[in-house]
Formats: structure tokens, sequence, C-alpha cells
């Protein structure tokens, strides 16, 4: 028979299937629990953002005051919305300064000493008039990333309507302004530098720019700049800015400026019926107001990550409105309502100079070369062959001359002499080259010349020289300029035998009250016969400017101040 199983031994379970459900359930636990943790961990991330953690964060802001009251309407906006930074909250102020003092300060570096009662604290975003002001900044590590416009005005001439239809009628450009139209160019001013640059693009047919430093120092630039500079000048009282030069136009002061550049935008906003705007043919610069990120010492990551959301806040087309609304173009809205003014068609935009030429451009402003009537007068003794940081000091006075002569107006006279003594000991003195209008064909070149190939030898004989030279301007008088002989002379005593009485004596003999000329001396070092060529300077009207050395910058700046 068979056995069978006892009837109380039970039938038994396998265990791995219930240990594979139980690790199925752990697992899918796990990862909701996992899941609820991470977002609670997110939440509570967002939590301490939004109750910003590290605290209270202020973004300083400097804006031109042109921008300035936008500029502060949408910083209040901004911080209405409550933004977070790096965990900081962020508020932002917005102090108004001028761009030039500004980039002054800036350009001085983060170790200058910055004056907050001016400009306001250092800026971590700043909002100029013109990208032109950037030009100075160029390697100076003072700018984070590529600056972009916020908003612009183009600059252009604001003129009584009859002037500006008589502009419009000849389409004058800005090179052939008339002659008789007395444009503002007060010194240091924005709206000057942009429009000096304008009259140089079209004088030197750069087109759109930007304009070389070459361009720049050239003499039909020179020319062309400096007429207009005297002419400002030469007003009873020049307005010393752009704002106050619109004041002026506007209440029709007498013997003041017929024109002044400036932004189309500001001529709209002064809302006088007497004034309208004219934009010169030709490139028009453009103040585009650039949002300048700064970078630098104090300036850390929160803050230029705060400067560039609200640049971004700025040019967002709700916000933007506001700037087309106080009169500026901003790129992809429509163009502001100028009211009685035409908003100007820009054919070009002029592209902003280097900081060189920027620079050489303001110098001509600031001191124009007036065309004049002079005789140059060069001291080739031996003493003039002193080694002077390794050229002779000779060949130093001849390359500040050829310099001053590329600027000089064709309308100047000028003439060449040398003096020393000849081999046989007597004092020479030799006309190089007639006095004559710089105008005539190869002039400067020849005048350039004869610089060059000069050569030191001999004794001083600068009494004698001077004394014939000073005769010989008086005698040849050319009315309506300026009239002048400029000495230029070691300090060595004079070694002819004309002494400092007859020397004193020639002078008051030739002179003539109604033929003035001046006597401009500059002095190579110090010596006895300073003082008898003072008294000479001193008499005549003239300037007297003693340098230490030819190699030194002082020596071209007197050069061009006596050609000047």
């Amino acid at each position: 028979m068979g056995e069978h199983r006892g009837g109380s031994g039970a039938r038994g379970i396998s265990k791995g299937p219930i240990l594979v459900v139980v690790l199925i359930v752990l697992i899918v636990a796990g990862f909701f629990g996992w899941e609820a943790l991470s977002n609670r961990i997110d939440d509570q991330g967002q939590q301490a953002a939004g109750t910003c953690v590290e605290g209270n964060k202020t973004l300083d802001v400097t804006a031109d005051p042109s921008i300035a009251p936008q500029v502060e309407e949408l910083a209040k906006r901004y911080t209405q919305t409550s933004p977070v930074v790096r965990d900081h909250c962020i508020a932002v102020v917005v102090h108004g300064a001028p761009s030039a003092s500004v980039s002054t300060a800036l350009e001085a570096g983060p170790a200058a000493p910055w004056d907050d009662a001016a400009l306001g604290p250092r800026p971590s975003l700043w909002i100029p008039t013109s990208s032109f002001e950037l030009a100075p900044l160029s390697g100076k590590a003072v700018i984070n990333g590529d600056p972009r416009s916020l908003a612009s005005s183009p600059i252009v001439l604001a003129a009584g309507p009859e002037t500006a239809a008589a502009l419009a009628g000849a389409a004058s450009s800005w090179k052939s302004l008339p002659s008789d139209l007395t444009v503002a160019l007060p010194v240091g001013s924005t709206e000057t530098s942009m429009a000096a640059q304008a009259i140089a693009a079209d004088v030197a047919d750069a087109g759109a720019g930007p304009v070389t430093t070459d361009q720049a120092k050239s003499a039909q630039v020179n020319a062309a700049l400096s007429a207009r500079a005297l002419q400002f000048q030469s007003l009873p009282t020049p307005p010393s800015s752009t704002a106050e030069a619109l004041g002026a136009l506007s209440a029709g002061t007498p013997d003041s400026v017929k024109a002044v550049p400036a932004t189309e935008q500001s001529i709209a906003q002064s809302a006088n019926t007497a004034m309208t705007t004219y934009s010169p043919a030709g490139a028009t610069p453009v103040a585009d107001y650039p949002a300048v990120i700064v970078s630098g010492s104090g300036i850390d990551e929160t803050a230029s990550r705060a400067a560039a959301q609200f640049a971004d806040f700025m040019r967002e087309p709700n916000q933007s409105q506001l700037f087309v609304g106080a009169g500026f173009r901003v790129e992809g809205q429509d163009l502001p309502d100028l009211g009685a003014v035409s908003p100007a068609k820009i054919s070009s935009t002029l592209k902003p100079a280097s900081a060189e030429t920027a620079a050489a451009l303001g110098d001509i402003v600031a001191n124009p070369v007036s065309p004049r009537s002079a005789t140059i007068l060069m001291d080739t003794s031996a003493s003039m062959g002193t080694d002077d940081g390794g050229t002779t000091r000779l060949a130093n006075v001849a390359s500040a001359v050829n310099t001053q002569l590329g600027r000089s107006p064709d309308a100047s006279d000028i003439g060449l002499r040398e003096f020393s003594t000849g081999t046989d000991g007597k004092p020479s003195e030799r006309i190089l080259v007639p006095g004559g209008s710089l105008s005539e064909p190869n002039r400067r070149a020849t005048i350039t010349d004869f610089l060059n190939g000069l050569r030191a030898g001999g004794k001083t004989s600068k009494y004698p020289a001077l004394a014939s030279s000073y005769k010989a301007a008086v005698d040849g008088f050319d009315a309506g300029r300026v009239n002048s002989v400029l000495l230029i002379t070691s300090s060595t005593p004079d070694e002819s035998t004309t002494t400092r009485a007859e020397l004193l004596s020639a002078i008051a003999a030739a002179g003539n009250p109604s033929r003035p000329v001046q006597v401009d001396v500059i002095v190579v070092g110090a010596g006895d016969d300073v003082s008898t060529l003072q008294d000479v300077s001193d008499r005549t009207g003239g300037t007297l400017v003693r340098v230490d050395s030819t190699s030194d910058p002082a020596l071209a700046a007197a050069v061009t101040k006596m050609l000047s």
C-alpha cells in the first residue's frame, strides 16, 4: 500500500514573492518620499530667496540730467516689482550728473578720489548722453560688456525760424554753414564735442567717420573749426554751456549765438515758438544714451547683475514708452511727437572718434588758430646743436614748427629767417622764405624743407637779427590780423657787438602804434639774456616762454600758442 502524508502537516508557502512585493512597496514609498522632500527643499529655497536672506542692496545709477527724470521714474517702477538678485532685495537710486564730469572721474581710475557731493556715489550703472563720451574709457577696464542704447536723439541746430528756413533752402552741410552764422561752441560741452566731430568729418570728407587723428590735425579741419570757435569766442559774453546758449537764442539776446548744436529732444522740450531746428546735411551725430555697466573696485557681481536687469527692464516696450513720451527716439517704437519741431531725417549716423582724436578737436575749439602774419626767426648758432633727448635742439624746434604749420589756416602769412655768425665772425641773418600766404602752392613744403635743412654752427647774434626782423615786420604790416615776430633761441648770451641798450633803442625807433607788431620769444634754457628778451616782448605786447628742454611737450605748446 502506498503511504500518505499525515493530516497535521501544512503545505509550505515560498518566501521569495513576498520579499519582492515588500521591496517594491518600499521603493515606491521612498520615491514619493524623496519627491516630497525635494519639493519641500525647493519651496524652502524659493521662500529664502523671496525673503532676501542676504539682505537689501541699493543699486546706484548715475544718469545725465537730460534723461535722469525718466530713468528715475523707471527706477521707481522697477523697485516696486520687488526685484531679487542673488538673494538680495534690490532698490534703485538714481543720481543726475553731467556726462563729461562722470567720464573724467571714471577715467581717473578706482583709486582716484570720487566726488560724491557732485556726482553721487560711484555708480554700478551709468547712462551718459552719448557713446562719444566712452572713448576716453577705452582700455581702462571700467566698462563691463558692450553698452547698448536705451534711447536716442540726434544732434541738430537750434535756430530761429528764418535762419532755419535759409539753411534748409541752401541745403547747408556742417562745413558749408554760412560764415556769418555764429554757432555756439562752449568748451567742455558734450554737444560741442559731437558737433566738432561732425564738422571735421564733413571737411575731411570722412563720411560717417570716425574722424581720424590725422584728419583732426589737418590744416583744413583746423581752419574750419578755428573760424567757428573764434567767431563764438568773440561774442561780448559767450554762453558757457549748451543750456545757456539755448536760453540766449530763445530770448533773442542781441550780439549772441544764432545757432546751437543740441539734441532734438532738448529743443522740442523748450516749447518755444521762436526756435526750431535744422539738421545739416551729412553724417549726423546722435546722443544714444547707452546703459553702461561699470566695473571696478566696490562693484560686485550682485550689483552688476542688478544693473543689467534694470537696463533690460527699461528697454521693455511698456517701459521705454516713457522715453518716447519725453521726446526721445527708441528702437522699435514710433517717432516721438515733438510738437512744432519736425523729427530730423537721418541719412547716416556719425561714428564716435577715438579719445586722441576727440582731444585734438577739443583743443582746437578751446585754442583756435587765428590767421596771422608771422616771421619765424630761428637761432642756428652752435648752442642749438646741443643734443636734447636724442636729437639736436634745432631738430626738435624744426619738428614743433612743422607740426604747427600743418595746423595753421591757409589765410595766415608766414615767413622764415635764421641767424648766427658767418665764417668771418660777423652777424649773419638770412631770409630763407619771404612772408606770404600759406594758401600759395608748396609754401608749407618750402618752409618745411628749409627747416629740416637747418644746421647749427657759429655764434649767436640774436640782437641785430631781432632788430632787423622787427623793423621789416612793421614796414610790411598786414592790417586785419595779428602781426608778430617769433624768436626761438637758446639762452646763450648774444655774442654780437650790439648791446642791450642798442637793441631796445632800435625796437623803440621801429615801432609804430598804428602798425602793432608783437615780439614773441621762446628761450631754451636759463641765461642772462632772458631779461633783455623779456623787456622786448613786454614793450611790444608779446609773450616770452622759457623751456628747459626742446624735447619737453612744453615747446610744442609754446609754438602752438604763439602761432595761433
